[in-house]
Formats: C-alpha cells, structure tokens, sequence
C-alpha cells in the first residue's frame, strides 16, 4: 500500500509539472507564443537528441518508417498541439483551455472505440452529451456574462483553438497506441521517447530564429528575457522531460484504473493554476461548464473501469489479461505523456 501511494504521489508530481503548460503563455507576456513554443521545444528536443544518441546502435536497427512515424506523431502530437494551446490561452483564458484540453479522454475513446470496441456505444451518449453541454457553457460564457461582441468572438476562435489541441492530441494517443500493438518488435519506450521529442524539437529549431525576429523587442529586456529563458528550461527539461520520466517509473506501480484519473488531474490543475495568474475567478458559466466535461469523463471513466474489470474476469488486472489492460493503459497515455 505504501508503494502504491508513492507511485500515486509521484504521478501526480508529473500531473502538475505538466499542467505549467497552461499557465506559461499569460505568464511570459510580452514573449510571443511562438517564442515560448519553440524554445521550450528546442530543449526538449536536446533531450530526446542526447538519449538517441546515446541509444544510437539500437538506433540503426529500427525500420526508417518507424523513426519517421516516431518524428511525425512527435511534431504533431507536442509541437502543433502546443501551439494550439498557447494561442487559446493567451486570446481567452488558460481556465477554460484546459479544460477543454482535458475533455480529450472521450474523444480519445471514441475513436479507439472505431478501431477496437472497448465499450458499448450506448454507453459513450451520457459522457459525450455531457461534455458537449459544458463545452457549449464554455464557448459561450462571454455572451452569457454580457460581454461585448468582439470578446465573444475571441473566445469562440480560442475555442476552436482548444478544441484543435484536443483533437490534435487525441490523434496523437490513438496512432501511437495503434502502431505500436500492431508492430510485432516494439521499440525502446526511452528511445521512443527521444524521437518523439526530436520530432517536436526539429520543427522547433527551424522556426526558433523567425520566432525571435518576430517577438516584441520588449521581450529582450533582462527581466522579460529572464521570464522566457527561465520558462522554457523549465517546461522543456524539467515539465517534459523529468515528468515524463516520473510517471513513466510511477505508471509500473499504479492500479489500471487510477491511471485515467491521475492523467486528468493534469488538466485540472491547469485550471486551478490559471486563475492566479490571470488575477481573477471564474465565471458562474466557466465552473458550470467545467462540471459539466467533468462529469462527463467521470462517466465514461466508471463504464472504463467497469469494462475492465469484466474482462479481466474479476481477476483486478493480475490475470494474463491484466498484463495487456497494464499494456493498454501504457499506449493509451501514449507512454511519453507530456503536453
């Protein structure tokens, strides 16, 4: 027992590393988003450059459509997500970007569902009709509160945002979890993890220079300097990296049925983190909403774990099939986790 609480501590220690993504955008201003995106991903590039090096012979002997897949999902999956990410917040509210971020689970699991039928649809209607309301309270809560209809119109736009960082990181889960169970040979998990961080990193080196050239020439003061420098070290090396190595280590000791739940707490810190920092409280429709996507992946998660449990014959994931449920929970987070 004193194990598993460790392992529970330390998964949520990397939850709330990860959930400073949400909150770096409004806190590095006057830096560009594109500024705080491509120099964190730069250093998280290094990262994953030093660990495929070091793991260079294993390397060469992986398929080249295997490291090319392993860059592409990494430049999709982190880099265009977190761009995404990075204007939603900063044109609306990193509260509400996480939020709807954090409603990925169920589109997660409804396209899983397309390729391998984990639940019955029917039991899919409640948490997605659930999400889709909240996501509505959202969208709108700008004209809910009687604002003007210019900020309305941000919003919606910083929505769309969101929703595209869902849908990108969604993407980016289900194609992970697929190719890696139909590949016969699976590769590394840290190797795998370096590509998929040199795949963020190599787009990110490339347009760091036009990222600079077109940040505010504020941004290059010592203390707004300081600012971005100090933010991108620590979402590139310590949030991604370091974070994804502790729940990497914490995952191997976590019941099955946590792991859903852990990996959410990431977006709701993101949440919580972000009202400080934008010096306010949410609005009645904000928190309504925000139920709402959490009832929703409460739902889905009970019918989750209900599902497993009946295929593991009640066996509570010790049996030989808790070993691919163990193995499922791994893909599905897509073993290197971070946002």
């Amino acid at each position: 027992m004193g194990s598993t609480q460790k392992n529970v501590l330390a998964a949520l220690t990397a939850a709330l590393l990860w959930a400073f993504a949400f909150v770096a955008p409004a806190a590095v201003r006057p830096a560009s988003e594109l500024l705080l995106v491509t120099g964190r991903y730069s250093l998280f590039g290094l990262c994953g450059l030093y660990v495929l090096w070091r793991g260079r012979r294993q390397l060469g002997l992986m398929p080249t459509r295997r490291i090319l897949f392993g860059l592409y999902i990494g430049f999709v999956g982190y880099f265009v997500f977190y761009v995404c990410v990075s204007y939603s917040a900063t044109m609306d509210s990193g509260f509400i970007t996480a939020v709807v971020v954090g409603s990925s689970p169920i589109t997660i699991a409804v396209a899983g569902n397309f390729a391998e039928k984990r639940m019955s649809w029917r039991e899919l209607i409640a948490p997605v009709v659930l999400i889709i309301v909240g996501l509505t309270l959202l969208s709108v809560s700008d004209l809910i509160q009687g604002d003007d209809l210019e900020g309305a119109n941000d919003s919606l736009f910083a929505i769309l945002l969101a929703l595209g960082a869902m849908l990108t990181w969604s993407y980016f889960v289900v194609r992970n979890a697929q190719s890696q169970r139909t590949w016969e040979t699976k590769p590394d998990p840290t190797l795998w993890a370096g590509l998929v961080a040199m795949g963020a990193g190599g787009a990110s080196m490339v347009l760091l220079p036009f990222a600079i050239a077109s940040t505010p020439a504020e941004t290059f003061e010592p203390y707004p300097l300081f600012k971005i420098i100090a933010w991108c070290v620590f979402l590139g090396v310590i949030a991604s990296w370091w974070g994804t190595y502790i729940w990497v280590k914490a995952a191997q000791g976590i019941p099955v049925p946590l792991v859903g739940p852990l990996l959410a707490t990431e977006t709701i810190f993101g949440a919580i983190l972000s009202l400080p920092v934008e010096r306010r409280l949410p609005t009645w429709s904000e928190v309504t909403g925000a139920l709402f996507v959490l009832a929703g992946i409460g739902v889905y998660m009970f019918f989750d774990v209900k599902n497993s449990r009946t295929r593991n014959g009640g066996n509570g994931g010790s049996g030989g099939h808790g070993g691919d449920d163990d193995e499922r929970s791994s893909d599905a987070s897509g073993v290197p986790v971070v946002t």
